[in-house]
């Protein structure tokens, strides 16, 4: 859960980093274990501070780059993917139905999608990310721009980028207009 947590709180701030000061939308991460016995990371950030947090994330991973490990993904072949479905009118492009799981990937709206259940009931992907979102994670090499991604985010509508439920956790990374109350219950 480390590792998640590690790359959502990444996540996060790539997600603001170069929106604009006056915007007010909150940026928020729900983490959840699903035993109950490990706790919870809630984490809400408003998108014009974490715009401050990018000089920083730069100095840190060089030249507001973050390598990516791509040991098992040949990101040229991913690029090749990715423009063609983007050229492509909108439509349901992958669909695998198999013992284990079933897997959709489609783009409408400007948005690609992307779920994934697993037959057994252990786990559940719901992604939905802006077109320039990926545009901007699948340009440079094999690495990820910060100021990119960040830009290409501060344009996200309100609404849910990402849900997972498995085994371990419940993730949930959304933007919205208004800062989450505090949950007042313990895990």
């Amino acid at each position: 859960m480390r590792n998640l947590l590690g790359a959502l709180v990444l996540a996060s701030v790539a997600v603001s980093a170069s929106a604009a000061a006056s915007d007010d939308r909150w940026i928020h991460v729900r983490v959840d274990d699903a035993g109950g016995e490990h706790g919870r990371v809630d984490i809400q950030v408003p998108v014009g501070l974490v715009s401050t947090l990018l000089p920083a994330l730069k100095g840190k991973h060089g030249h507001g780059a973050i390598e990516l490990n791509g040991k098992d993904l040949d990101m040229a072949e991913i690029r090749g993917y990715w423009s063609a479905v983007r050229s492509a009118k909108d439509g349901e492009y992958v669909t695998v139905r198999d013992n284990d799981s079933d897997v959709r990937i489609s783009k409408s709206g400007g948005f690609l999608r992307v779920t994934v259940d697993d037959r057994d009931g252990g786990s559940r992907v719901r992604m939905k990310l802006p077109v320039p979102f990926v545009d901007a994670v699948l340009a440079g090499g094999n690495t990820i721009d910060a100021d990119a991604v960040g830009a290409a985010l501060a344009k996200v509508p309100v609404g849910e980028i990402l849900t997972v439920d498995d085994d371990d956790s419940h993730v949930r990374v959304w933007i919205d207009g208004e800062a989450a109350p505090a949950r007042a219950d313990r895990p």
